[in-house]
């Protein structure tokens, strides 16, 4: 059984499908949480680390965030796999050399449709996404899937870095609509629209997401044994 550090970034954080699909596959996930004052782990001593997203932006430079960043590149340089979700991609990306910055395509919010680049490896399909920042990729990233408005997901060396939200559940997406449905009202978004097209997503099993996060965690033994 792998243990799998996940750190989140707010209270009650949707860790979803990453922990029912870790549980399926016989692995644990210990949660950490930066932002409240807990401490992380050794980068030598862990398996295998999620990082989620949240409301932060990357490059705010908050206290914990640049703990991450150095956690992150620690982790990575060990041969750690790692998989980076949102802002949690974001941090990767700067931790690794790249950028975070506001998205210039502004908001994407719902289901998205996510096609893979030229790389062998490309990510395809549809997934939840919700935000406004993006990231600029590490040099050497290999790009492995784009929107019709942002990179998706790139890979580096034993990390893999996604825009969208696979670990996303309908009560998680039905919970940030509830809190935020207002203000996307304000901004133009259909929020009817968005929460009808999350009820279809996860009645129909959300298998895109599914796949990706089934994928990823069969590959970590593989992967760390190779590093």
């Amino acid at each position: 059984m792998t243990p799998v550090t996940v750190i989140t970034h707010i209270d009650g954080a949707v860790v979803g499908l990453v922990d029912e699909i870790a549980q399926e596959l016989g692995h644990t996930c210990l949660i950490v949480r930066p932002y409240a004052g807990e401490a992380l782990p050794d980068p030598g001593e862990v398996d295998a680390v999620v990082i989620l997203g949240g409301p932060q932006a990357a490059y705010e430079d908050h206290p914990y965030l640049l703990d991450e960043e150095r956690f992150l590149a620690a982790a990575v340089d060990a041969g750690v796999p790692v998989l980076a979700i949102c802002l949690g991609s974001q941090v990767l990306a700067r931790a690794l050399g790249g950028t975070a910055q506001p998205g210039e395509a502004g908001l994407e919010a719902g289901i998205i449709r996510v096609r893979p680049s030229e790389a062998a490896n490309g990510i395809d399909g549809e997934f939840f996404s919700f935000h406004s920042d993006s990231m600029t990729p590490p040099t050497g990233a290999e790009i492995l899937a784009e929107s019709d408005r942002y990179v998706q997901a790139w890979a580096m060396k034993s990390a893999l870095a996604i825009q969208f939200h696979p670990e996303m559940t309908l009560d998680g997406v039905q919970d940030l609509l509830a809190v935020e449905g207002p203000k996307l009202e304000r901004f133009g978004v259909d929020v009817a629209a968005v929460r009808a097209d999350a009820q279809q997503y996860f009645a129909t099993g959300a298998r895109d997401s599914r796949v990706l996060l089934d994928r990823w965690f069969r590959d970590i033994a593989p992967a760390r044994s190779r590093n």
